[in-house]
């Protein structure tokens, strides 16, 4: 459903802390207009212990990820088997001058740790009984399992009722589990690229905005059955429409998140295709290892969602973007346009650019889980055991027509140790994308069909009127406790599309 506009004196914010965030001092009468076509920014690296603090920015008061004195939060690396460790220190203002859900934000904050098996409760994943309100701190503990699938994954604030506003404002960072070169080995020898999507805002009339729509190209017309005009363009790792390098014939690895909280990205590059080697964290090749890699043209990425692909550099004086193609969210969704992502700059030598990378996952057992044909045909022929609707009116959103609060029961109730059959249905006129902490699931059917080469995910759109049959892998023993599922519009969670599973 619609979002409000904001009033003039949130867009000076907002305009504010996207120049800032990209390191433009100060803005002219007509506000200042980001750095567009640069190279694609670096991003810190960290392994555990870490120190992570929660900040307002000093000039837009905009909540920020604070590591080592700058606002540009590292990406995080763990092995398979390891833990690691965070101190997260909430140094947010008292009082916010931001707009949550339910009125001025409060500044409390947590973390989440999007797609890692691990468990919903204290210190780890809880993002239920864990928060900080301005002044205190949290330390998480979190045990990554051995058979941790090796893939993208990413961590982002969680407060029920401000986890928007937080995402929005840039409140999240990677998660790379190493060890993927093991199911696809000639990652080894590959340059690797870590993309992190988010948001800059767009307000009609506006001269920086009208500057930013035109970099972007952003489709003006013909985009699906939303109306309206279009609320925001993509940044790349806090860049406009940046460059990657990549030599003519080049390959390499692509990782990407897409961090926004209701932007959907439909990837693609103009002539070329991507091999994909896995989505939301999970390698293609840990459940079928038959199947390693797929050969796509484009990849819908719900937000929360993750790809990981090789890339091939386009021929020396080729003009080739990364695009997000038009999305049709429904008649109650957003627009979602078309618009340039980033630019593939053919410059150089390949091997200026390879890179090898191991890690202690390197050398780690390789891990297979692939599901017995016999189990599977008989869960996809069987009775969903649970089934999840999303709906809306003007006062809310909801799950099996229930608003969440806080002090809920769980609502469903689920014996950990073996695979079940779910059921999600939108029964709205708008995509949601559905998504479970702590588990992966299998897409199988949509509708009452089969779906031809189903994939392993942890969030995945459903469209309006459209019902998916998922797999929902409770297999493994040490998820204990009480987690969540809900839709990852994060507006649509903080305004009640979210409800409490218990595992045990």
């Amino acid at each position: 459903m619609k979002t409000h506009s904001l009033n003039s004196v949130q867009r000076a914010s907002v305009l504010f802390a996207f120049a800032f965030t990209l390191g433009v001092g100060a803005l002219s009468a007509q506000g200042a207009l980001p750095p567009i076509g640069g190279p694609l920014p670096e991003l810190p690296e960290a392994r555990t212990p870490l120190v992570l603090s929660a900040v307002n920015d000093p000039n837009s008061g905009r909540g920020a990820f604070s590591f080592e004195g700058t606002e540009v939060p590292p990406v995080i690396r763990v092995s398979p088997g390891h833990k690691f460790r965070i101190t997260y220190l909430n140094h947010m203002q008292v009082s916010s001058g931001e707009i949550c859900v339910d009125g001025p934000c409060s500044n409390m904050t947590n973390l989440h740790f999007h797609g890692l098996h691990v468990s919903p409760e204290s210190p780890q994943d809880d993002v239920l009984s864990m928060m900080a309100m301005p002044g205190e701190s949290l330390r998480y503990t979190v045990d990554i399992p051995l058979n941790q699938p090796s893939g993208l994954y990413w961590y982002h604030t969680h407060p029920h009722g401000e986890s928007y506003q937080q995402d929005l404002d840039g409140m999240s960072g990677a998660i790379v589990v190493e060890g993927i070169e093991r199911y696809v080995p000639e990652l080894r020898k590959l340059k690797e690229q870590i993309l992190i999507l988010r948001d800059a805002e767009l307000h009609q009339g506006d001269e920086v905005s009208t500057r930013l729509e035109a970099a972007v190209e952003i489709q003006k017309e013909g985009c699906g059955d939303a109306a309206g005009d279009p609320g925001r363009i993509f940044t790349v790792n806090g860049a406009v429409r940046p460059k990657i390098t990549i030599a003519p014939g080049e390959k390499q690895f692509w990782r990407v998140v897409n961090a926004s909280p209701d932007l959907y990205a439909d990837l693609t590059i103009d002539s070329e295709e991507m091999t994909i080697v896995a989505l939301d964290g999970m390698p293609l090749g840990y459940h079928n290892p038959d199947r390693p890699t797929e050969s796509v043209r484009h990849v819908l990425l719900a937000p929360g969602g993750r790809m990981e692909a090789i890339v091939t550099g386009p021929a020396f004086g080729a003009k080739t973007s990364l695009r997000s193609l038009c999305v049709n969210t429904g008649t109650d969704g957003d627009p979602n346009p078309a618009m340039v992502i980033a630019d593939l700059d053919p410059a150089g030598r390949q091997d200026a650019f390879t890179l090898s990378r191991r890690s202690i996952a390197s050398s780690q057992r390789v891990i297979y889980r692939p599901l017995p044909i016999h189990g599977l045909q008989e869960l996809e022929t069987s009775d969903a055991t649970f089934v999840v609707n999303f709906t809306e009116d003007k006062s809310g959103f909801y799950i099996n027509n229930k608003k969440f609060k806080p002090t809920d029961e769980p609502m469903v109730t689920v014996k950990t140790g073996r695979y079940v059959h779910w059921r999600i249905v939108n029964r709205t006129h708008e995509i949601h994308p559905f998504h479970i902490h702590q588990v992966h699931f299998l897409v199988y059917g949509t509708s009452g069909a089969s779906i031809g080469h189903p994939k392993w995910m942890d969030t995945v759109n459903v469209e309006p009127g459209q019902s998916l049959d998922l797999i929902m892998d409770f297999t493994d023993p040490i998820i204990r406790g009480i987690s969540v599922f809900h839709c990852h519009l994060l507006k649509h969670e903080d305004k009640g599309m979210m409800a409490k599973v218990r595992f045990e």
